[in-house]
């Protein structure tokens, strides 16, 4: 879960023309390399909480038992619904529109009319709104089920996606520019050929620019949206066995597999298309999306690109096809699934109706939390499919890396506000540097690291004014969840019950 959650298919569909359209002087690979240091840190840090407080909402129950309750709650809630709508609503929006457009391809490909128009339907809003919903349905049935529905489905949809994986870096890794550019040109040259990426780019202002190492660092929060993810595990290490054990090998062996991941996948991919070619399409995909889209009809999504290199070959294309929407799938449900403990941990700490907490008898599943989980989804789709509100959600998924700044405060000062529950933390980060337990000052390194990222984001001129939007978003959240948790403070003193007393002991589950 910890690895479907890093690396993915579905993740790899824009991500490419995104990261080096908004980084021209960015390497991939070399921005992983500077991302393994705040993450390796982030891991540890993760490590500590979960083996310490092994419970459903993990990192919320570490802020709210040391920090505040509200602090908890509300860090919490932007936290959780930040990584929701971009980890998966956003995603399987984009899964949709991606399963359209790849028939839409095959269509075209092979003269298939009646595959171009379900292709079209379905990269339409009203059509990948319906298909969202229905995969989110077929989530929400799966997580009600329990634990061994969930792990039958993992285990078989991870190996197609193994399987997809294969397929993609052998395709990647058999093809120069020059085959690709053929094959664009035959296809799509109707639309723009090869070449004219390039000097449409140029016309629009994109100038070929030297990778370098500051570069690649400058471009180091866009890498981390690669890396985020592995320690969101963390939310159900309270149904985690022998967490001890399990835990750190899922956070730092998702970690490495997800930085060998990207870089093999950025590194086959720019070798296969032409590495100036890719930069000058994400230029134009990114900042002159009214020029790319007049001259383009089809995202430049690595599904095409596939598809186009494994033309005229159906079964190689339908093989692409079919992996790539049905090895998606691991991922999207680990990040349906999680949130659903977050609402559970709430209610059971009476923050939000006690109802949430309740847990189905016959499959051991907070079912009322995975059914809120689903409505709360549909109507994210609703708002990406009909209103430009997505657009600046996922600018704003650079709060997903800021939020972790506060769960790093926490540990720092956690030794000085629960020295009792040291003992439990791994022994080597109970010594003392300076005075201080390890544990604080790796915690102390983590919100640092992660300061400096979101300083990062805010002094890249392509992206600061839309974050900024999405900043006064995040800030309308955190009030709203203030307001929430003292009102529910209120209304359960009026009922005799002193609900920050639960917060003084660590919850049983």
């Amino acid at each position: 879960m910890s690895s479907a959650a890093v690396f993915a298919l579905v993740f790899a569909i824009l991500q490419f023309p995104w990261y080096y359209g908004f980084n021209p002087g960015a390497n991939l690979a070399l921005s992983l390399v500077f991302g393994a240091i705040p993450f390796l840190l982030l891991m540890l840090t993760y490590w500590a909480v979960g083996v310490i407080m092994p419970r459903s909402g993990n990192d919320y129950v570490w802020v709210a038992r040391i920090i505040h309750p509200a602090v908890g709650f509300a860090w919490s809630f932007l936290y959780m619904f930040m990584v929701f709508t971009t980890a998966f609503c956003l995603s399987v929006f984009a899964l949709a529109s991606s399963v359209g457009g790849s028939l839409v391809v095959w269509g075209v490909l092979y003269s298939a009319p009646g595959l171009i128009d379900l292709g079209n339907w379905i990269s339409s809003p009203t059509g990948s709104f319906f298909i969202s919903i229905v995969i989110t349905l077929f989530f929400a049935c799966l997580a009600i089920f329990g634990a061994k529905a969930v792990k039958r489905f993992l285990y078989i949809f991870w190996g197609i996606a193994v399987v997809g994986i294969v397929v993609m870096w052998g395709l990647l890794a058999s093809t120069t520019p020059a085959a690709f550019a053929a094959k664009w040109d035959a296809v799509l040259s109707q639309s723009l050929s090869y070449e004219s990426v390039t000097s449409l780019a140029t016309k629009q202002g994109w100038s070929l620019t030297t990778v370098t190492l500051a570069g690649s660092l400058a471009a180091l929060p866009f890498a981390g949206l690669f890396l985020l993810g592995g320690n969101f595990v963390n939310v159900m290490a309270g149904e985690i066995k022998e967490t001890k054990k399990a835990l750190p090998i899922a956070l730092f062996l998702s970690l490495v597999f997800g930085i060998t991941f990207w870089s093999i996948t950025s590194t086959l991919t720019l070798s296969a298309v032409g590495e100036n070619w890719m930069y000058a399409l994400a230029y134009l995909w990114d900042n002159a999306s009214g020029a790319y889209s007049s001259a383009m009809p089809y995202a430049p999504t690595l599904t095409l690109m596939l598809s186009l290199i494994a033309y005229p070959n159906q079964l190689l294309v339908a093989i692409v096809f079919s992996t790539f929407a049905l090895g998606s799938l691991p991922a999207l449900f680990v990040y349906f699934w999680i949130p659903s403990r977050y609402f559970f941990a709430w209610s059971f700490d009476r923050v939000i109706p006690t109802k949430m907490a309740e847990v189905s008898k016959k499959y051991r599943t907070p079912h009322i939390s995975v059914i809120v989980v689903t409505v709360f989804s549909i109507l994210i789709f609703a708002s990406i499919a009909f209103t430009t509100w997505g657009f600046m959600e996922t600018l704003g998924s650079f709060l997903w890396e800021i939020c972790f700044i506060v769960p790093a405060i926490a540990t720092v000062i956690f030794p000085f506000r629960k020295p009792e529950l040291l003992a439990l933390a791994p022994g080597f980060m109970r010594k003392k540097i300076a005075g201080l337990p390890l544990i604080s000052v790796l915690g102390a390194l983590t919100a640092i690291v992660f300061t400096y990222m979101g300083y990062l984001v805010i002094s890249n001129p392509l992206i600061v004014s839309p974050s900024g939007t999405a900043v006064l978003f995040a800030v309308g959240i955190l009030v709203a969840c203030f307001l929430v948790y003292y009102a529910s403070l209120a209304y359960h003193k009026r009922a005799g019950v002193e609900m920050e007393l639960a917060f003084k002991e660590i919850p049983p589950v």
